[in-house]
């Protein structure tokens, strides 16, 4: 006689960019193990990739494929799923910000929400002939930068361009080698890096918690925001 297999539960998240309701599962104690190897091993690349194939296992939805997702909506993804695979809270080291003492602090993952900085303009003209059509960071994307290793602010353009245009021609970035982007990226002038970033990336919507808390050491209520959150799905 066999081992009756346990049911476990499914449980639904709305996918704010693609629209679209979701339904996953809790990761397995095995797929856990899995992740713990991954993050032991300390290699960014090998954590990624773990952490993916272990959100992909989870969703069951077969018409979602997560590595077309915007990283805000993985980013929900993933701390759902992990809310319900492992708990709710996350311990967190801040500091305080009027005398440093750095202390732990519990933070509820459920807190989550989308913070909007205003409008992104997603075309830019770089000059008097050539612009640029921008887009929200993919997965692909930011694989690609670890695999690639390339500094954070060549990443983020890269992440970001979708494909350069003039009057007659449309030059999709998809169709070209990471070496020639980085090369075109790298050719971009100050002035044209920073009218992207303050037009399109300083205004991208992003996931984050705020938390509040009072300093142990010196009674200073603090007030945090916590973001870069996929570094709580394991």
């Amino acid at each position: 006689m066999t081992l009756p297999a346990i049911e476990i539960p499914v449980y639904e998240v709305k996918l704010s960019v693609l629209n679209k309701t979701v339904k996953y599962r809790p990761y397995t104690v095995k797929e856990e193990k899995t992740l713990l190897m991954a993050v032991e091993s300390q290699d960014e690349k090998q954590i990624f990739e773990t952490s993916l194939r272990c959100c992909d296992s989870c969703v069951l939805d077969d018409s979602v494929k997560i590595e077309d997702l915007s990283i805000l909506d993985l980013e929900l993804l993933m701390i759902s799923i992990r809310s319900k695979s492992v708990g709710e809270s996350v311990d967190v080291k801040v500091s305080c910000e009027e005398c440093d003492h750095k202390l732990d602090v519990k933070v509820d993952v459920t807190k989550m929400k989308v913070k909007k900085k205003g409008k992104p303009k997603d075309t830019i003209m770089l000059d008097e002939t050539y612009g640029v059509k921008l887009k929200l960071p993919s997965i692909d994307s930011v694989y690609s930068s670890l695999v690639n290793k390339t500094d954070e602010l060549t990443a983020t353009l890269l992440a970001c361009i979708d494909f350069v245009y003039d009057n007659e021609t449309t030059y999709s970035f998809k169709d070209y080698t990471e070496e020639e982007k980085i090369d075109f990226v790298e050719k971009m002038t100050v002035q044209n890096v920073k009218k992207i970033n303050e037009l399109f990336i300083d205004k991208l919507p992003s996931n984050c918690i705020d938390l509040s808390f009072t300093c142990p050491s010196c009674k200073t209520e603090n007030k945090k925001t916590v973001d870069n959150l996929l570094d709580f799905f394991i």
